[in-house]
């Protein structure tokens, strides 16, 4: 008896679904994600690029990646060029500038076009944060740049542990995009063994970094937030579906603080008190001798040395510039006659802990002027234009030593 023709055919176990085909699909497809990935981080996607603003940084909810951010390099750099990369915190970002008047903008026309200043700066960074980072993976294929980043006096500088910026360091540290020095590797082995936090997060760290060199699903990913639809919602929006606009359309918020409308976010008085208690905070380092000097607690200089020694290589600290941002004299002003000798001698002691640790540094703002401030530490265009000119020749100087002139 013969068997009907439709009972000799064999049926799929997974109905229409063929298993080797579903898994030659997802390996087609991750791989041709990887490839775009791989493309979208090899390709400037922030062209006219100025600085990372809060609707494109991580404060919006937009992370930068570390190939994102080195496109943006060479988009820009020319070669020839000396490199200047601006690192540090949101003095250097440039609140209370617009983009148009920015510092870093000045400090380039007044560099001209044997440089190439690009401003990585990010709110509340590090100096080893950011920029640094960016830098020292460059440091082979621009090996003529300098490295601007500036600090709070008497501030210690750490660079291992996981904060809103650390994951650039963590990117670029199991990428394999960094030196290996013994002061670094001492830090991370530190970290990992304080606790079961720090241990998970530094997993997480390494197997992100790892997972995003094979696919790159974190520059596609941001392509995506930028160009098409935002992830998270947006601060400037408050209601679905306006706040998953994609970040790109969001100008840059800043505003220009010297304009008259905004003189009283500057100085307002309910916070004149705390904020003489953040410009007066060195104090408790300090003790006043007999002659009516005043020095600096042994184990405070100490400590902040070696801090500050193991902050950077050793290859990097020779060609990095730290700013010792100081404060609006609004506030200076109004200090005691024994305050402020004290604040002039911790920004001093600030300036030396930098320099006895091989790196370069000054400080500036005592004979600045009130409007060159929008708050306590934050400069206006006017203080921004003074600080690029400061700025300019130690660059200038620096770039000669190194021999990058030649």
């Amino acid at each position: 008896m013969s068997v009907p023709a439709e009972a000799s055919i064999q049926r799929a176990r997974f109905g229409w679904i063929r298993p080797s085909w579903f898994i030659a699909g997802v390996a087609l497809g991750s791989a041709s994600l990887g490839f775009l990935g791989w493309s979208i981080g090899r390709t400037d996607i922030h062209p006219g690029f100025v600085r990372f603003h809060s609707m494109i940084s991580p404060e919006g909810g937009y992370y930068p990646t570390l190939d994102e951010m080195t496109s943006i390099v060479r988009a820009k750099a020319k070669p020839g060029q000396v490199l200047v990369i601006v690192g540090g915190n949101s003095v250097l970002m440039g609140i209370w500038q617009r983009d148009v008047d920015i510092w870093s903008a000045r400090l380039q026309e007044l560099l001209g076009d044997k440089y190439c200043v690009v401003n990585f700066a990010y709110r509340g960074a590090a100096p080893p944060e950011g920029g640094a980072v960016v830098a020292e993976s460059l440091r082979k294929e621009f090996p003529r740049q300098i490295l601007i980043a500036n600090d709070g006096v008497l501030t210690a500088v750490a660079f291992v542990g996981h904060g809103p910026y650390r994951y650039l360091f963590w990117q670029a540290y199991f990428s394999g995009k960094l030196e290996s020095y013994p002061a670094r590797e001492r830090r991370v082995a530190e970290y990992r063994g304080l606790g079961p936090t720090e241990h998970n997060e530094l997993a997480e760290s390494r197997i992100s970094a790892w997972f995003d060199q094979v696919f790159h699903f974190n520059d596609l990913w941001n392509w995506v937030t930028l160009r098409c639809f935002g992830t998270l919602p947006s601060y400037k929006e408050q209601y679905f579906p306006l706040f998953l606009k994609p970040h790109g359309i969001y100008p840059d918020p800043e505003v220009d603080g010297s304009e008259p409308m905004y003189e009283s976010n500057h100085y307002p008085p309910s916070t004149l008190d705390v904020e003489l208690r953040i410009v007066t905070g060195p104090a408790p380092y300090y003790s006043k001798g007999s002659d009516g000097r005043w020095s600096l607690a042994d184990a405070t200089h100490k400590d902040l040395l070696e801090w500050n020694q193991e902050a950077f290589p050793q290859e990097l600290k020779r060609r990095t510039l730290i700013l010792v941002s100081g404060s609006s004299p609004y506030y200076v002003s109004r200090l005691s006659a024994d305050s402020r000798s004290m604040l002039r001698q911790a920004t001093d002691d600030t300036v030396s802990l930098f320099r006895e640790a091989g790196i370069s540094s000054f400080d500036y703002g005592w004979d600045f002027e009130p409007k060159d401030f929008g708050d306590r530490t934050h400069l206006t265009k006017f203080g921004g234009w003074k600080l690029a000119g400061l700025v300019a020749p130690q660059v200038r100087e620096m770039a000669e030593r190194l021999g990058y002139l030649k």
